[in-house]
């Protein structure tokens, strides 16, 4: 072979290795930008990609004309799959999801996947806001169809988020917050719906961002919350048997705020759980600080929420705050609604158990108007049922409402639980509930909330006022 052949040969196998190298290096930049614009688990979209497609939908539309819609879709109670089954199970349901969402649209539609449980929709094109709400359905009917993994097999539900371009906001953040908070208020109205982002919702939602912020602040600093007390009382005996511990807010423009002002809010964030941790600290103190003056033992009780009943931490919040107040855990009583024994069973299930074992003594609150079974009342470390005021009241006239008591009454005696009315607020309530074996009271007719300072005298007089009241 002659030199110039070998020459041409070696610069063909050169220029061939070249190639393969620049492919290479471009078929490994191309999996790098996939990499970085798609969701690993699902193949989604990611924020990223996210941003520039509805950005470039944006464009379009003001060019063009027509609508541009933005959905944000979560799913509902998705943290109890992982907690369950595991996260392995709950990755793969994340899986059938995407595998849905992609499924229910068009070709030209965007689904992307945010994080967690969180995925988000673009739709292009339309001409009617509410064509947004047939799609919203079709997404909900389809999330709601029954999940299979191995052998297990679960529902769930998704709240969704609209928010329509030109009507909503003409920028991408403007869009983004909007569906974000009408998903939220999916979410508080009952869930698996949907909401359209409306001006007078930003106007609540402004002001509903602004109190929580003043929220966050009382709380760190402690000067604006405040306690009061609600007795409960033993009609037979004639005594004072507890205290329920209320939170109050004293803001500082609005001034003092009832909890149904501003609770819900708290449920919503994440600041239920350090607002609660406030009172049980609060609540054991003075309870502490009141029996080593000698008032007469008792217990004093302090609301958990689903939130707090769902965190694992909830019964070391517990001993921490009995520890700090040096208090026997014999005068504390946790309060939880039936609605979270009946959503949160296992964990109620365990946290109840420890707790009772630790001499915390716990009640279901609001008794009547959920849906628990008396299977879980057997299982439930529990010891008092609380009877709803919404049978309470009125109950000397309403049939149904006495029917319910005496039912309640009978249920607490099957399983040896005490019992105690709600919102007693006239003689003949009391005399009501008396009548149908319920000996425990609370409510405005004992006596409304009382605060620190007044907690004693009243305790300390209640038997001799209510001989009095009998006696007249």
């Amino acid at each position: 072979m002659t030199l110039p052949l070998i020459a041409g040969a070696a610069l063909l196998v050169g220029v061939v290795l070249l190639a393969t190298v620049v492919i290479g290096k471009l078929r490994s930049d191309r999996r790098r930008d996939d990499l970085a614009q798609h969701d690993q688990l699902t193949g989604l979209i990611n924020r990223t990609l996210f941003h520039d497609r509805l950005t470039g939908a944006l464009a379009r539309a003001r060019r063009d004309g027509g609508l541009v819609t933005v959905m944000f879709v979560d799913i509902d109670g998705f943290k109890d799959v992982n907690d369950r089954f595991g996260h392995a199970v709950g990755d793969e349901v994340l899986r059938q999801i995407a595998d849905r969402l992609v499924g229910c649209l068009r070709e030209s539609d965007t689904v992307a996947r945010l994080g967690g449980d969180e995925f988000t929709v673009i739709l292009e094109g339309g001409k009617r806001v509410e064509d947004a709400g047939h799609v919203a359905t079709k997404i909900l009917r389809t999330i709601a169809a029954p999940y299979r993994v191995g052998e297990r097999e679960m529902v769930l539900t998704a709240s969704i988020g609209i928010s329509v371009y030109p009507i909503d906001g003409d920028s991408y953040d403007e869009l983004i917050r909007g569906a974000d908070t009408a998903m939220y208020q999916s979410k508080s109205g009952g869930r698996n719906t949907y909401q359209y982002f409306t001006r007078s919702l930003r106007e609540r939602t402004s002001d509903r961002f602004a109190l929580m912020e003043d929220l966050r602040n009382a709380i760190e600093s402690g000067r604006e919350l405040r306690i009061e007390y609600q007795p409960k009382v033993d009609l037979v005996r004639g005594t004072v048997i507890g205290l329920e511990a209320l939170v109050r807010w004293d803001h500082p423009e609005y001034g003092l705020l009832m909890p149904d002002d501003f609770v819900p809010l708290a449920e919503e964030s994440d600041l239920i759980t350090p607002m609660t941790r406030w009172l049980l600290d609060e609540a054991c103190y003075d309870m502490s600080r009141w029996l080593g003056e000698g008032m007469r033992p008792m217990r004093v009780a302090v609301n958990a929420s689903e939130r707090l009943v769902r965190d694992a931490n909830l019964v070391e919040w517990v001993a921490v705050a009995l520890a700090a107040a040096d208090l026997d855990a014999r005068h504390l009583e946790i309060e939880v609604t039936e609605h979270t024994i009946t959503r949160e069973a296992e964990r109620a299930e365990r946290a109840f158990e420890r707790l009772s074992g630790m001499g915390v003594r716990v009640s279901v609150d609001n008794f009547g108007t959920g849906y628990s079974s008396l299977r879980q009342l057997k299982r439930l470390s529990v010891h008092t049922l609380k009877i709803d005021q919404s049978f309470v009241r009125g109950a000397d006239t309403r049939e149904e409402s006495r029917a319910i008591i005496g039912a309640i009454v009978s249920i607490a005696r099957c399983f040896d639980l005490s019992v105690l009315a709600e919102g007693v607020e006239t003689p003949e309530e009391l005399a009501t509930i008396s009548a149908l074996g319920c000996t425990w009271a609370q409510g405005y007719f004992v006596t409304r909330p009382l605060r620190r300072e007044d907690v004693r005298t009243f305790v300390d007089s209640y038997g001799d006022a209510l001989a009095s009241s009998r006696e007249g």
